[in-house]
């Protein structure tokens, strides 16, 4: 009688596992709503599309690999909050295979669809969104592909970012996040960073070298502009428009500090690690957007991918197929 060897056990498990994790995730309602052979078609599409250059996938088979995306986002982050469980188990595991899978079947079909170019705050949140999915799913590299084959999206996030300096504080610092996280998630963003004038920050001229570096640059001139912007006088809010603006400026500073501890982590590797704190800043931060939607939605992806970043997750199966 043959007798399995403990590779071939192990082998047999997580192959098991992969079955379980994909079956979990099509399950999901919002996922199971599109049917199996259309699902099919479309996850054949993205495949093919995604990291091919040129505008992207238009109208009529965008609108499909659309809702498809989002019926995988919505099905990974449904995973999230266990996911994120610190206490180790099987159904962490499983909730954490599921995320990766999701993640990267909606990486795909979104990365297959034209970018949003005709805003650049627009296209920068969706380059943003991406760059997160693949940090999670384990396909940064894939991101990067995708970033340099789709058409006009480098230079509308670079205009975007030479933009900013000119701008409100409210703006300036929302968007000094998203691109701070953008080099975060690996995309080539060094060279869209100037220096603000006046600023002590990047004056050797080789500082932002390196995507990391630019992030740290970013950064350290964002706390330049912060420590002189007024904080709003603790009075009361007498109308709904004031409540938005105090919970947006919570917002902004529960994700600037956890960008900043990321950052720093990333660049030293800093130990005890620092995924409970960085889990805090950004729970808070969901917290003060819950009432929207989108911001609520990329701010998810940011906590997972931060928490992959920081090595808190790291037991990820490297899951076969698409």
């Amino acid at each position: 009688m043959h007798v399995l060897s403990p590779v071939a056990d192990r082998e047999r498990a997580q192959r098991e596992f992969a079955t379980l994790a994909k079956g979990t995730l099509d399950e999901h309602w919002a996922v199971a709503a599109v049917a199996t052979d259309r699902r099919a078609l479309l996850v054949e599409r993205a495949e093919v599309a995604a990291l091919a250059p040129g505008d992207g996938l238009g109208e009529p088979i965008s609108d499909g690999l659309a809702l498809l995306g989002t019926a995988y986002e919505l099905a990974a982050l449904s995973q999230l909050d266990a996911a994120l469980n610190p206490s180790p188990g099987s159904g962490r595991d499983l909730a954490q295979a599921v995320l990766a899978l999701g993640a990267g079947r909606s990486f795909r079909c979104s990365a297959s669809l034209r970018a949003p170019v005709d805003d650049p705050e627009s296209t920068v949140r969706w380059a943003l969104r991406l760059g997160a999915q693949a940090a999670v799913a384990g396909q940064t590299d894939a991101f990067i592909v995708w970033w340099h084959q789709r058409t006009g999206l480098a230079d509308t996030v670079k205009r975007y970012a030479l933009e900013l300096e000119s701008q409100p504080w409210e703006p300036y610092s929302r968007g000094t996040l998203w691109l701070a996280w953008l080099g975060l998630l690996g995309a080539p963003m060094a060279a869209h960073w100037v220096a603000p004038a006046g600023s002590k920050i990047g004056r050797d001229g080789a500082i932002g070298a390196q995507p990391l570096a630019a992030t740290r640059s970013r950064l350290a001139a964002f706390r330049e502009r912060r420590a002189v912007h007024e904080t709003p006088v603790e009075v009361p809010l007498l109308n709904a428009a004031a409540l938005r603006a105090r919970m947006s400026e919570f917002a902004v500073r529960h994700l600037a500090d956890g960008t900043e501890l990321l950052t720093v982590a990333v660049l030293r590797r800093t130990l005890p690690d620092v995924t409970a704190e960085f889990k805090l800043h950004l729970s808070a931060a969901r917290s003060a957007m819950a009432g929207d939607h989108g911001h609520d939605l990329l701010l998810a992806w940011l906590q997972a991918a931060g928490v992959t970043l920081a090595g808190g997750v790291t037991a990820q199966l490297e899951l076969p197929g698409f």
